[in-house]
C-alpha cells in the first residue's frame, strides 16, 4: 500500500501587544500585525491548497486572516478552541514578577503535570491537542492543514509527533510567526509522524 502523507503547517500567531508582560494564556489580546515583510515571507512558504484552522482568540484569527489576504486566498477558517493556549487560571493577566515565589513553587515542582491555581497543566493541553490533531487528520487526510495557533499548542504537537511525552515539548522555543512542519505518514493502520522543521523564522530560506 502506498503511504498517504498529510502535512500540518503550524504557525504561531504574530507578537501580542503586551507592554506589561502579563501571562495571557487564553485571554483575548490583539496581535501586532505591523511586520509586513515577515508576513509576506511566511505567506510564500505556505501551500495555496489547504484547510485553515485557528482558535477563536483574536490574535490567532488576525494572523490567519492577514496571511490569507497576502496570498490572495478566499478561505474558510475553521475554529478549534481545543487548540487554544494553556489556561493559566488565576494567574492570567498577571506578570511572573507579581506572583509571589511561594505561590509559584508548587507549580514549578512539576510544570508538566501541575496546574496554576484554577488553571490547566501542560499535560492537559497536550491531551486536547493530540485528540484534535487526530480528528483533523481524519477529516483532511492526504492534504495540507494550516494551523495558526499558540506556542503551547505547537509544543504539544511536537511532543505528540516525537512520541516523547509532554515534558519534551516544553524544551522547544516557538517564536511569533514561526513555522513548524509536521507530517503524518499513514500506511494501512500505522501512522508515522515526521517532524520536518521547528520554529523556522519567516525570513529563513
Amino acid at each position: 500500500m502506498t503511504p498517504v502523507t498529510t502535512r500540518f503547517w503550524w504557525i504561531r500567531h504574530a507578537p501580542v501587544i503586551n507592554p506589561d508582560r502579563i501571562l495571557y494564556g487564553q485571554s483575548d489580546i490583539a496581535a501586532d500585525l505591523s511586520d509586513d515583510s515577515a508576513f509576506i515571507a511566511l505567506a510564500e512558504k505556505l501551500p495555496d491548497d489547504a484547510a485553515w484552522i485557528t482558535t477563536t482568540l483574536v490574535r490567532a484569527q488576525q494572523t490567519a486572516e492577514k496571511i490569507a489576504k497576502l496570498k490572495s486566498l478566499r478561505i474558510e477558517i475553521n475554529h478549534h478552541d481545543t487548540l487554544r493556549e494553556q489556561f493559566f487560571g488565576d494567574w492570567e493577566g498577571r506578570s511572573w514578577d507579581s506572583i509571589p515565589a511561594e505561590e509559584q513553587a508548587p507549580y514549578w515542582a512539576d510544570a508538566v503535570n501541575n496546574h496554576p491555581p484554577n488553571g490547566e497543566s501542560f499535560s492537559d493541553i497536550s491531551n486536547r491537542v493530540a485528540e484534535t490533531v487526530h480528528g483533523l487528520l481524519a477529516a483532511h487526510r492526504d492534504g495540507n492543514i494550516i494551523c495558526v495557533v499558540h506556542a503551547g499548542s505547537i509544543r504539544a504537537a511536537i511532543a505528540m509527533a516525537a512520541q516523547s511525552g509532554p515534558r519534551a515539548g516544553l524544551s522547544f522555543h516557538v517564536a511569533p510567526l514561526s513555522l513548524t512542519r509536521i507530517d503524518a505518514i499513514e500506511r494501512e493502520e500505522d501512522i508515522w509522524w515526521r517532524i520536518e522543521s521547528v520554529n523556522i523564522a519567516p525570513n529563513t530560506a
